[in-house]
């Protein structure tokens, strides 16, 4: 499964979270709005998660069975036409000069159907030239051997075949979903929850960090988190115009850690041991965020804040 399908499942899993979170779930519960976007997404979560599921069964490899059978073939079928070409030499017959090209590198490497072809294309010419191969070793019997080897193969492929026709017949119903999905997120639900910007910027700030999950053409491939180790994921934005921040220095003093957002306003870091932290976020100019967060094994942290210029004035003193 390609890697922007996985980073793609995993917003949808961490949107779907926030309804359970204690946090949150009064606010969305009590919105009709938002207690019926948050119910879709569950259900989009449920589809993706079975469409991810049924693609994990690889279409690409062989059998055990096919695959020996297809290295049999190539071995074969790649002397036989080593042999046909020399008498092709001979004989000054183009067609079976040709056939020095059918290598075993060539054979081997190509898909089922081509070999079977050119397995096919080979056995067409030995029928022409019966008579002069039979003077090469190449008879009756051996042809025979030659149909013998390839119905098998197309027979012990037969599944395989189906299986990759099938695989690709799912990936373009899941890459359907997915765009059905990412519509419903872009023109809807992205829309409604910025009225939680002014009602609740807690609900605002843990959705907008979820959606934000990167894809797979930027930074880093998505690995499998070890289940003894956790992940950080930060994006900071200025409050004034939500753009991304540059240069925000992330210290947690506690692992000897500092860290600065990147061009797109992220940190990642992963490999952090379990447990409670407290990091601090300062950029010069601009006001110091402090925050405590929790590390769990084997899922990702994600955390998104809003940083405020420095007063320029000086704080007036209170009134005694």
């Amino acid at each position: 499964m390609e890697d922007k399908s996985l980073y793609f499942g995993e917003m949808v899993a961490r949107e779907d979270d926030l309804h359970l979170n204690p946090l949150f779930a009064s606010v969305i519960l009590g919105s009709v709005a938002a207690s019926e976007m948050f119910g879709r997404v569950g259900g989009f979560r449920i589809d993706l998660k079975g469409w991810y599921l049924k693609l994990e069964k690889s279409s690409k490899s062989y059998t055990a069975s096919g695959e020996a059978k297809k290295e049999e073939c190539a071995t074969v079928f790649s002397i036989t036409a080593q042999v046909m070409s020399a008498f092709g030499v001979k004989i000054g017959d183009d067609d079976l000069i040709g056939l020095r090209s059918f290598t075993y590198s060539r054979l081997h490497k190509e898909t089922v159907e081509a070999q079977l072809t050119d397995n096919a294309y080979l056995i067409g010419l030995i029928g022409l030239h019966a008579t002069g191969l039979e003077d090469y070793d190449i008879d009756a019997a051996y042809k025979a051997n030659l149909v013998t080897l390839n119905t098998d193969l197309e027979a012990k492929t037969k599944l395989p075949l189906a299986v990759i026709q099938q695989h690709a017949n799912d990936k373009i119903q899941l890459e359907s979903l997915e765009k059905d999905v990412m519509k419903f997120f872009d023109e809807e639900m992205d829309r409604f929850m910025k009225i939680y910007r002014i009602t609740n910027v807690g609900l605002f700030l843990a959705y907008t960090a979820a959606r934000h999950v990167r894809h797979h053409h930027l930074k880093r491939k998505m690995v499998p988190v070890e289940p003894t180790t956790g992940t950080m994921e930060l994006f900071v934005v200025g409050k004034s115009d939500l753009a991304a921040m540059v240069g925000v220095a992330w210290t947690v003093t506690s692992l000897g850690l500092t860290m600065q957002t990147d061009a797109d306003g992220e940190i990642f870091k992963d490999g952090l041991a379990p447990g409670l932290y407290h990091g601090k976020l300062s950029k010069e100019g601009f006001k110091d965020v402090v925050f405590d967060f929790t590390i769990v094994a084997g899922k990702t942290c994600a955390l998104q804040f809003l940083m405020e210029v420095v007063d320029s004035e000086e704080d007036v003193p209170p009134v005694s």
